[in-house]
């Protein structure tokens, strides 16, 4: 009996393939031996019911043991699982903290730049502005100037046309003159040899010619030249008074002398007259030169 009940109690949990631990087999063997004392004082009839109920009451200790020894392995492993867990989640978050950190550090860079950006913008749109308001003046003073330089032509060419009038009238002018001198020199020549006086006449000198006055000769003079025309200069001409004694004398000098004299006097106001004209003349020249040169160097300014 015995042996059998050990069979049936070693065979049951050896069916369900576990190892008993040492704990329950303690057990087991105590509660064996109080079994065995039963049996020997009393009968097999008095444990023959309560055996399975102690062998299943071990058998469910062991299973529950067992369980207990793996759910500590698990707890274990749970254990470490949260320790590494809790270590990756401290790591996580302090790399969560310094992202937030770089974040928020970005996030004010960024407002930031987008202040200095908007000023700039601001900053642009206001010299747009101005520089959009000196481009529409300087269209308008270009227009104004363009409407000043066609003015300053049509006044250049009116100028040079008068110039160039001028510059004829000055040419025929000077041609008149010759033509005057040469026409007066030969009346002058045949009234002198038309009279002959046999005396001097009072005073000489009513028409004297200033010393350096002379005569417009067709030779090279290096003072001035005259456009469109042959150069000219003086010859200088000077008539001394006369101081002699108003005498009868039959010699043909005081009668070259009278006559020279005589034509002298009434070429004098025709030459200075005609150097009036010609400073006259020379000086609007001048005028006008330097009103042509001003034209051509604000033309050239302006272009």
């Amino acid at each position: 009996m015995e042996l059998e009940d050990g069979v049936v109690y070693q065979e049951e949990p050896g069916g369900s393939g576990a190892v008993m631990s040492e704990r329950v087999s303690g057990l087991a063997g105590s509660i064996y031996r109080e079994f065995e004392r039963l049996i020997g004082r009393y009968d097999e009839e008095v444990v023959k019911e309560l055996m399975p109920l102690v062998v299943a009451v071990l058998e469910n200790l062991d299973s529950v043991f067992a369980q207990d020894q793996e759910h500590q392995v698990e707890l274990e492993l749970l254990r470490d699982d949260n320790e590494q867990l809790i270590t990756q989640y401290e790591r996580e978050k302090a790399l969560r903290k310094h992202a937030e950190e770089k974040f928020i550090e970005f996030e004010d860079s960024q407002e930031q730049e987008k202040k200095d950006l908007q000023t700039r913008v601001e900053s642009l749109e206001s010299q747009t502005r101005q520089l959009e308001l000196k481009a529409k003046n300087y269209a308008d003073q270009i227009s104004r100037l363009e409407e000043r330089e066609a003015e300053l032509k049509k006044e250049y060419n009116a100028l040079h046309q008068r110039h160039t009038e001028m510059i004829h009238n000055y040419m025929e002018h000077l041609e008149r003159t010759k033509l005057h001198q040469l026409s007066g020199s030969d009346q002058l020549e045949s009234t002198a040899h038309s009279r002959i006086r046999k005396e001097r006449p009072i005073s000489l000198g009513i028409f004297p010619l200033p010393a350096g006055d002379g005569l417009l000769t067709p030779d090279t003079q290096k003072g001035g030249e005259t456009p469109g025309s042959e150069q000219w200069k003086f010859q200088e001409l000077s008539q001394p008074r006369s101081h002699t004694s108003l005498k009868v004398s039959h010699s043909p000098e005081p009668l070259k002398a009278v006559e020279q004299e005589t034509s002298h006097a009434q070429l004098g106001r025709p030459l200075m007259l005609f150097s009036e004209v010609q400073k006259k003349i020379s000086y609007s020249g001048c005028q006008v030169f330097t009103v042509i040169c001003i034209l051509l160097l604000q033309s050239k300014h302006l272009k």
